[in-house]
């Protein structure tokens, strides 16, 4: 390792509470750890950097090194074909079919198949942008199909249209066969107090959130056209929530929109973990990456019936170190570990 000493001290120096988002999020932070770890950073652009490990140059956007390939990140955010991949080591996937947008027919036809509610995904975007979720009937359907178009402006695009699994939604982050963290996905929500209105209460949350270096540019927000399910289920933010009582606010549930990381790294079922670390290994060459699993236990061994796994990510965003409950756990260094570990293979 290079001596921490010659490294760009003035960067090094930099307190943590004076840590600006001047580069992508996950850049940022594999920067910093690098730097701490007394290892030359180069930094490109947004998200791009070259890493000088034990002197060999390693291009990285985000937290994607030279053994993440374009082919691998082609596949793993092609949601389809990746379920397929994950399906054939025998773990347990949503039911979905992949249609154009235009397909009407087919689309209502399979969702009338599977059975109501279902959910809508957009093949490629991230950050639950255009997901459309608790579907319940025809006319429904055609209204967010009507949105997803209008989202990404093609209705030749194809999508998913997959059975709606309920339960509690976790992220796993696996580096070369070893859980490094399994968080819950918390829809945003806020718990009431019987005085004060979700808007104040969504208010004061964010005054929290905005304290977290990180969580701080992932505010809930309060713009009506994007509280779908507070007033799906009758509420607005003029309510006033009981004292005690939990509302959620968004069907999304990542920290993106609003939502809260909580840690369940020790206490999740070693039945989970191996699932997830399964996941990453039915992609070929696919080293490290988030998994997404929907269950309503993650402490207890499942049933093949009892969990889904919705999706694996490329490049997951560093929940983990953002839990709003339980301890943070750590996503760089882990990294930087696997590449150390392989650099004769570079």
């Amino acid at each position: 390792m290079v001596n921490i000493e010659k490294a760009d001290l003035k960067i090094i120096e930099r307190e943590e509470a004076d840590f600006e988002l001047k580069e992508g999020l996950k850049s940022a932070l594999l920067e910093e750890a690098a730097i701490k770890r007394g290892y030359k950073v180069e930094r490109l652009g947004f998200d791009t950097m070259i890493l000088t490990l034990e002197g060999k140059d390693l291009l990285f956007r985000d937290m994607n090194g030279p053994l993440s390939s374009a082919a691998m990140m082609r596949i793993v955010d092609d949601k389809y074909r990746a379920r397929s991949l994950i399906k054939r080591q025998n773990i347990t996937v949503p039911e979905s079919t992949y249609l154009r947008i235009h397909e009407r027919d087919k689309i209502k036809a399979f969702a009338d198949q599977i059975g109501y509610p279902v959910v809508l995904k957009p093949n490629d975007l991230s950050r639950g942008e255009g997901v459309h979720t608790n579907i319940n009937d025809e006319r429904a359907l055609m209204e967010h199909l009507d949105k997803i178009a209008e989202l990404i402006g093609n209705e030749y695009e194809r999508i998913l249209i997959e059975k709606q699994f309920n339960g509690d939604d976790y992220r796993f982050f696996v580096v070369d066969g070893t859980v490094f963290a399994a968080s819950k996905r918390a829809r945003a929500n806020v718990t009431g107090d019987g005085e004060h209105t979700v808007l104040e209460l969504i208010e004061e949350k964010n005054r929290l959130r905005a304290k977290d270096r990180d969580l701080k540019h992932f505010l809930i927000p309060t713009e009506k056209n994007k509280l779908g399910r507070l007033y799906r289920e009758g509420r607005t933010l003029e309510t006033v929530p009981d004292k005690g009582e939990t509302v959620v606010i968004r069907d999304e549930s990542n920290i993106a929109s609003g939502g809260d990381g909580i840690d369940f790294t020790d206490t999740a079922h070693e039945a989970f973990k191996g699932i997830a670390i399964r996941a990453i290994q039915a992609i070929p060459g696919f080293h490290y990456g988030g998994v997404d699993i929907i269950t309503n236990d993650i402490t207890k061994e499942p049933a093949k019936d009892e969990y889904v796994v919705t999706e694996v990510e490329f490049s997951p965003g560093p929940m983990s170190m953002s839990h709003w409950e339980g301890k943070q756990r750590d996503m760089p260094n882990p990294i930087l570990d696997f590449y150390l570990k392989n650099l004769d293979r570079l």
